[in-house]
């Protein structure tokens, strides 16, 4: 079994008057840190006229500011070594930069800026930029399935839209637009800057505090009602080779004890090359290449699912033993020793990501805006440690049930359509 390590030791979080919270993790024996500012302002939060805006204030902030343009911007980290990125999800977006270690101040210094000074500009060049983004889905089915698919089981929710939003509204995005969201959510309470590397912790903690300390407090945005899961078929008829089939299941939110449970069945399922799905429809059937399982999580709700890739003619073969599987571990315990290797999998995956300063960073503030605290790790291999065949079981049986599947088929349009199953 894998021995988990103390954690926690060097981790220091403080929070600012203003509610503007700062994690650090200092380790030593790097030569560099990562950090960056993780909001709490996704695409799950916009409002109907909105869709897309997270993301696309997401490219303005590297658009220039009250005292760089773009390429100065860039240069300012690139030309010293560092990377400085950005990337927005459907419950955050993040602006990260790594840098080595005598070079940190300036990165944040940059990294403030963008935060804080940017124009907003140049906002018809970009669009451009963000549609061709958003038509490059279409060119990749298995990203457009996973996005028709959530849109399909979450309607009418900001939860359920694609992230970079739809040609139609990027198009209808204005600048007033980005400014609301971004004073709506890019508020103290909402943000968190955290690093881990090498670093001068007393002089990062005076350096954020001068930047971001006075950042003005205002009244906090309303939170959104859970989205309501919607169940049935859907097919979307696409010139392709490969027929794209999701099916999905209503999950349990990141908050929710029993996340973990739902994790190991996810794995058990079809997590890896020794994976339930990935042995009998890949390895001994041959009907797929890409196959797996999935659990997405956020704040309010969650979803589990499965999506394959394959041939037309082995559609309804491939599906009736997806099926099969489904059934099966809901019938019967999963053996102890293929729960401890499942487990063994998932602590070894997190704890391996955990030697990347980048992921450590990111954590801490992951946990800080879900759970307000950083969960330390052994709480979480615990969790994991306290999962039973019997609770496996058990949560099989509450989430794959008949009436609560939700399933995507993109392919041709003579593609094969099973009728729902009966799984439960």
């Amino acid at each position: 079994m894998i021995q988990t390590p103390p954690s926690n030791e060097n981790v220091r979080v403080h929070r600012l008057p203003n509610g503007f919270t700062v994690a650090m993790e200092r380790l030593p024996y790097l030569h560099s840190a990562a950090f960056g500012l993780w909001a709490r302002a996704g695409s799950g939060v916009e409002l109907p006229h909105e869709s897309g805006v997270a993301h696309f204030l997401e490219h303005l902030f590297f658009k220039g500011t009250k005292t760089r343009n773009v390429h100065q911007l860039m240069e300012a980290v690139e030309s010293r070594g560092g990377y400085l990125n950005a990337s927005t999800g459907r419950e955050g977006t993040n602006l990260y930069v790594r840098m080595l270690s005598r070079h940190v101040p300036i990165g944040i210094e940059v990294l403030a800026d963008i935060a804080r000074n940017s124009l907003f500009c140049d906002m018809d060049k970009e669009r451009g930029v963000i549609l061709e983004e958003i038509a490059s889905v279409e060119d990749n089915p298995d990203d457009l399935a996973q996005d028709l698919i959530t849109e399909f089981h979450w309607p009418e929710h900001p939860l359920g839209r694609p992230v970079a939003g739809t040609e139609e509204s990027v198009n209808a995005l204005r600048r007033d637009h980005v400014v609301a969201f971004y004073e709506r959510w890019y508020t103290p309470e909402h943000l968190v800057f955290s690093i881990a590397g090498n670093f001068d912790e007393e002089a990062v903690l005076h350096q954020v505090t001068e930047a971001f300390g006075d950042w003005p407090v205002v009244p906090s945005a309303p939170a959104l009602p859970a989205p309501g899961f919607h169940a049935g078929l859907t097919t979307v008829e696409r010139p392709v080779s490969q027929v794209h089939v999701n099916l999905a299941f209503p999950g349990v939110s990141s908050t929710d004890p029993s996340r973990f449970t739902c994790s190991m069945l996810v794995n058990v399922l079809g997590g890896g090359s020794t994976s339930r799905l990935f042995e009998k429809i890949r390895e001994e059937e041959g009907l797929a290449y890409n196959i797996y399982a999935y659990h997405n999580d956020y704040s309010a709700a969650g979803v589990v699912g499965v999506y394959q890739a394959l041939a037309p003619e082995q559609c309804e073969r491939a599906c009736s033993l997806v099926y099969d599987e489904l059934r099966r571990v809901c019938d019967e315990a999963v053996p102890e020793a293929e729960l401890e290797m499942n487990r063994e999998q998932i602590k070894g995956s997190m704890l391996m990501s955990l030697e990347n300063p980048g992921s450590r960073a990111s954590r801490m503030a992951t946990n800080l805006l879900v759970h307000g605290r950083v969960v330390p790790v052994e709480e979480v291999t615990a969790n994991f440690d306290a999962v039973t065949p019997e609770g496996v079981q058990q949560f099989a049986q509450r989430t794959f049930r008949t009436e609560c599947l939700a399933s995507l088929v993109l392919g041709p349009d003579d593609t094969p359509v099973m009728e729902a199953p009966v799984l439960s």
